[in-house]
């Protein structure tokens, strides 16, 4: 995994900022590449691609000096959806002020245009970096194409004060950045859930991992397995939170995985895509067990399944999933 991610970093990465030294790299001969070589077929001169990827990098060093944007990504260490969310926010806000900068203006068509000319890198990734997994790169690919059609919102409704105004108020979740209405127009329905109870029974395991998966990787897996364009993608569109629990014994793991929707019928449907798709790609031995208890799911898969049958209903019980009241609504109660 490890190499994998490091040589698609190569394939595609053609400069950073590091917010620790305070210091711009770029990566000579990377405009030639990746996504940036994507880029100058919307620029077209090469040395104007060059000052966007300049432009693109000193955007995330005042993200750093005005924001605190990596005090940002600390808050969210655990939480793998949100931070993901912010990287988005991040990305998009940087490439399209690269982009602005190049252009000389960001009119509506020159914003429709580089909105548009970012549906192109999926396909540029794919062409460059055929063999990494799609676990890599979707995200990867999200940061900067959906992360530019969300900042782009923004900036149509406000102008850069309206992208420098997420910053205070980020979006909570990657479901917001796939669905910009779900922020700007009326903000999604999540929800925060806090998943134990498991300890009782399987009590000589440890907890190795605890994070939230988000919408849109639940999307890459059932891109991954039921293709690219499958009617089952619709179901994300009702994800409202989820929390994975990664316990350990020895060489054992055990995943716990609740996930909620926003109604019944999707939390329903889900466990049994899902539950289709653990029973196609798992080996033999790798047990699994999916229960649904409206409007949530609760997924086991490893060692640990074979206890399920006390497991879940010690985690059902023990358990936590709450609203998630959005900052903005929080200040606007304090105030009343």
């Amino acid at each position: 995994l490890k190499g994998e991610t490091l040589k698609l970093m190569r394939s595609q990465v053609a400069g950073f900022y590091d917010p620790h030294t305070k210091q711009m790299v770029l990566v000579e001969g990377a405009i030639d590449m990746g996504f940036w070589n994507s880029a100058a077929g919307f620029v077209t001169r090469r040395d104007l691609v060059g000052e966007m990827v300049l432009a693109h990098e000193l955007t995330h060093a005042l993200q750093d000096q005005h924001f605190h944007i990596e005090q940002m990504f600390d808050k969210v260490k655990d939480n793998d959806d949100r931070d993901l969310a912010l990287k988005a926010v991040a990305e998009g806000d940087a490439t399209l002020a690269g982009f602005g900068y190049v252009v000389g203006n960001l009119g509506e068509a020159s914003i429709g245009a580089i909105v548009d000319r970012m549906k192109d890198l999926p396909k540029t990734v794919a062409a460059q970096s055929s063999t990494a997994p799609m676990g890599l790169t979707a995200p990867m690919i999200f940061q900067y194409a959906d992360g530019v059609r969300f900042v782009a919102e923004a900036y149509r409704r406000g102008g850069w004060a309206a992208v420098n105004a997420i910053y205070a108020d980020p979006p909570q979740a990657t479901l917001q950045i796939m669905n910009p209405e779900l922020y700007f127009a009326h903000r999604a329905q999540l929800v925060e859930i806090d998943l134990t109870g498991y300890q009782g029974v399987l009590k000589d395991w440890s907890k190795a991992d605890d994070d939230t998966y988000g919408a849109m990787l639940l999307k890459v897996i059932i891109q991954r397995n039921l293709g690219m364009t499958a009617p089952e993608i619709a179901l994300v569109e009702h994800w409202t939170g989820d929390r994975m629990i990664i316990v350990q014994k020895g060489h054992a793991l055990t995943v716990l995985w609740i996930i909620g929707f926003r109604d019944g019928e999707t939390a329903r449907r889900f466990g049994e895509v899902y539950g289709s798709i653990l029973d196609k790609i798992s080996q033999p031995e790798m047990l699994h067990r999916v229960q649904v208890k409206t409007p949530n799911v609760l997924i086991a898969i490893g060692d640990g399944a074979r206890q399920f049958d006390r497991l879940a209903p010690a985690i059902w019980q023990a358990s936590t999933i709450k609203r998630v009241t959005p900052a903005h609504a929080a200040t606007v109660e304090a105030r009343n």
